[in-house]
């Protein structure tokens, strides 16, 4: 049986030492899934997949990818490990093109330039017509796929995105959401924190619910749409929030 594509164990992580805001959480991703990781405002979502991208600090646990252990591996070095991470905000250069954008990515990596950029082309045909256009004047979908594919430039084997639906309208969510499908149709593992319960749930394989920086719930998304405690837990009852996501 394969290694899981992600496997955090008993993960803590904290901004400032001693003020954990990730306390234990475990989550264990298969190769070609798209998991969504869900729960209310300050359960510990985004400082969790910051943290397994390196770029919060990891003070338990370890974070697994296909068997390697990265949990040490400076953020900057994890694109080169297969694991690339999409942050909520300032994900693109506005003022640069498109195309720029994607040939920074390739530059970067040191990589043939048509070599990574044709097959992203092909998979964004619009960011394809539109290549020349500053990604400043891009709409805030269109932003969140260029993000997306200056990740795929690398060439990751798991791909992790924050709150790629934020600010969008319910019909952009739903495009953006649906190219993460073909992102995973194409072998790439998909892990997105979400508040978008209802949007998350429809296009993710399983998810896990975060309350208080460990998982609560971990299930299908037919397991957990069906699940009366989702209600439960973003009205907020028994649930004591931290203040930082």
């Amino acid at each position: 049986m394969s290694s899981p594509a992600l496997d955090i164990e008993s993960l803590e992580a904290a901004y400032e030492p001693g003020l954990p805001i990730v306390r234990g959480a475990n989550l264990r991703v298969h190769p070609g899934e798209i998991v969504a990781i869900l729960g209310p405002n300050g359960a510990g979502k985004s400082t969790l997949v910051k943290a397994v991208a390196g770029l919060v600090p990891i003070s338990a646990g370890r974070v697994l990818l296909h068997g390697a252990d990265i949990t040490c591996v400076p953020a900057h070095r994890l694109v080169f490990e297969g694991l690339a991470f999409v942050p909520q905000t300032e994900n693109v250069f506005a003022n640069l093109t498109i195309a720029e954008n994607l040939e920074l990515a390739a530059a970067i990596l040191k990589a043939d330039k048509r070599e990574r950029l044709d097959p992203v082309y092909a998979m964004f045909s619009d960011l394809q017509r539109q290549r020349a256009l500053l990604a400043g004047r891009l709409s805030g979908g269109q932003r969140q796929m260029l993000a997306v594919a200056r990740a795929l430039i690398a060439r990751p084997r798991v791909l992790m995105l924050d709150e790629p639906s934020a600010g969008l309208s319910p019909k952009l969510v739903g495009q953006v959401l649906d190219q993460l499908k073909r992102v995973r149709d194409t072998g790439v593992t998909v892990v997105l924190v979400e508040q978008n319960v209802k949007a998350a749930l429809a296009v993710a394989d399983r998810a896990a619910v975060l309350v208080e920086g460990r998982e609560h719930l971990v299930g299908t998304a037919a397991e957990l749409r069906a699940d009366a405690r989702i209600a439960e837990l973003y009205l907020g009852r028994h649930v004591q929030a931290q203040a930082v996501a």
